[in-house]
């Protein structure tokens, strides 16, 4: 089944020190690019965090965000540098007495100084990660299904699109003959004027029948439903957007050629609303992973 690059999943769990939130989106993208934010104290994780997801999304560009929330006053606080503190608190002191002002203009607020207030940079364990990385795989699940649901409406349009193609090429069938003969007619109306003493009705005949044949387009129209044929096939295959954007080009080529060989207003009328279906799938293969 046809998966969607397009995708939003989140999930929350709880832990007896924290409580996790989850989200993960994407958008369509050739290739993979994914943006994570998550706590400091976490990102020595990354890089492992990095290469799972890539091997779950595949390609797009996503977003992973992961958001902790401590229970006790200890994990959420950023802990004072008392032995900073307390150095700048004399060095206030001690300029305050010589220059005659107060201590307190001089120093409003200690923990807007630098290093005085200290990110906690313990390094959480192993245990606590595998519950945050059970978060991010019910995420994970909860965003494939999105991709999944979006997928079946990608594919019900590509359907839709590869069949109105096939209905518009056997709409050509009635007017193919009526154009060969349209051709023959006026060739017979040329001719009339010439000397037919000169006329190699031989080589007139071998010139016609290579006139008609440039003119003919069964090859293209076989070759067309072929493609159409496999692109339903493969609509029902998971990752597939790189396969099915192969096949709408050679689909483009046969439907361009047989824009070429219509010299018929109805004909070209057709072809004009099969490059039009065409268009509408290669916007839609666009967001299929």
């Amino acid at each position: 089944m046809l998966r969607s690059m397009t995708g939003f999943g989140q999930a929350e769990g709880e832990t007896e020190r924290f409580a996790v939130k989850v989200e993960l989106k994407s958008l369509n993208n050739k290739f993979f690019e994914l943006s994570i934010r998550m706590p400091r104290n976490w990102q020595h994780k990354e890089l492992e965090l990095r290469k799972e997801m890539a091997k779950l999304i595949e390609r797009g560009t996503a977003q992973l965000n992961i958001q902790l929330t401590y229970k006790s006053a200890e994990d959420r606080i950023t802990p004072i540098n008392r032995e900073i503190a307390a150095y700048y608190l004399n060095e206030v002191n001690a300029l305050a007495s010589q220059s005659g002002f107060q201590a307190s203009d001089l120093l409003s607020n200690i923990f807007d100084i630098p290093n005085v207030l200290q990110p906690n940079d313990e390094t959480p364990d192993d245990a606590d990660w595998f519950q945050i990385m059970l978060v991010v795989k019910k995420a994970f699940e909860q965003f494939d299904l999105y991709r999944l649901t979006e997928g079946k409406i990608l594919s019900d349009e590509l359907s839709k699109s590869a069949q109105l193609i096939l209905t518009r090429m056997n709409a050509l069938s009635p007017f193919e003959s009526e154009r060969i003969e349209t051709v023959k007619e006026r060739l017979r109306k040329e001719l009339a004027g010439l000397n037919q003493d000169q006329l190699d009705k031989n080589r007139f005949e071998q010139e016609l029948i290579y006139y008609l044949e440039k003119l003919d387009i069964n090859e293209e129209k076989v070759r067309l439903k072929q493609h159409c044929d496999y692109m339903e096939e493969v609509i029902h295959v998971s990752s597939t957007g790189k396969k099915l954007g192969f096949i709408a080009q050679e689909m483009g080529r046969e439907i361009n050629t047989i824009g070429s060989k219509s010299n018929h207003h109805l004909m070209q009328r057709s072809v004009v609303e099969m490059k039009e279906e065409l268009e509408k799938i290669k916007e839609q293969i666009n967001n299929v992973l």
